[in-house]
């Protein structure tokens, strides 16, 4: 991401702090209860490269100060070609000039002085569902308060082949050589087995732990596969697709965040990766 001019933080900003517990964070991911403060202003251009888009917040207080808003949840994969930012341009200036809310997920500017978190819109909505549901980008579930809801509006453009969607080479093969890492990663592949050492459990894609994709997870997360009817024994053999952030440590290596980052394929279907 650019570095970007920084910005004071606001006194008496109507923002909420976005909770952990998965339990009330679907509810205050883009809460109605909150006043319309702010409206959306012509955003910064996105640079080359994978990106968390940044919005301009312009106050509906004549003295208020404008806010510079990271996007949490919504990720611009570096192979976006331009239908993609295209779909994620048109949409932002479809909606410039909405009065929104802001919902924040940490209680402190970064060292950009850019705020992080979510944008919310009087009838519930957000602006992330709105760019996702366009196919202006990517859901990171890993950001738990909105990632059921931004899943669902992407399944929406998937389903209709729309922005990112409708380009080739979107999935990373899983069961090929990693290229291009770190990087927020799509991934698909067959499993080859699953290993276990101490308290993390490991999905492997091939039998070199020097070369091949493995997806790490912790106890906490194979509880909450196992809790979700899925257990990792029974991915082996299995085509599955993943996303998150990815590093090369031998072959690509993965933490999964959340079960809703993995997603079971039928192997007719599954197993392209145009």
């Amino acid at each position: 991401m650019l570095p970007l001019a920084r910005i004071a933080p606001v006194p008496f900003v109507a923002v909420t702090l976005l909770t952990s517990q998965p339990s009330q964070a679907e509810d205050v991911c883009a809460p109605t209860s909150l006043p319309l403060a702010h409206r959306l202003e012509a955003s910064p251009s996105l640079p080359a490269g994978t990106v968390r888009p940044v919005v301009k917040l312009a106050s509906l207080q004549p003295s208020g100060t404008p806010l510079l808003v990271v996007l949490e949840g919504v990720v611009m994969p570096a192979s976006a070609r331009e239908p993609t930012r295209t779909s994620y341009t048109n949409a932002m200036a479809d909606l410039e000039g909405t009065p929104v809310r802001f919902i924040a997920s940490a209680d402190a500017p970064d060292r950009h002085g850019r705020l992080h978190g979510s944008v919310g819109f009087e009838d519930g909505g957000s602006l992330g569902e709105r760019i996702l549901a366009v196919g202006g980008g990517l859901a990171d579930v890993s950001f738990a308060p909105c990632a059921t809801r931004f899943l669902a509006a992407e399944a929406k453009a998937r389903a209709e082949k729309r922005g990112f969607w409708g380009q080739s080479r979107i999935w990373t093969d899983l069961n090929a050589a990693a290229k291009g890492l770190p990087d927020f990663v799509l991934g698909r592949g067959k499993v080859a087995s699953i290993g276990r050492s101490g308290r993390t459990t490991y999905i492997n894609f091939g039998g070199n732990f020097r070369t091949d994709a493995t997806v790490r997870l912790r106890e906490a997360m194979t509880s909450a596969l196992v809790a979700a009817g899925r257990t990792p024994e029974s991915l082996s053999g299995k085509v599955i697709e993943v996303r998150g952030w990815a590093n090369r440590r031998n072959g690509l290596d993965m933490e999964l965040g959340s079960p809703l980052a993995l997603r079971l394929l039928d192997e007719a279907s599954g197993m392209g990766t145009d």
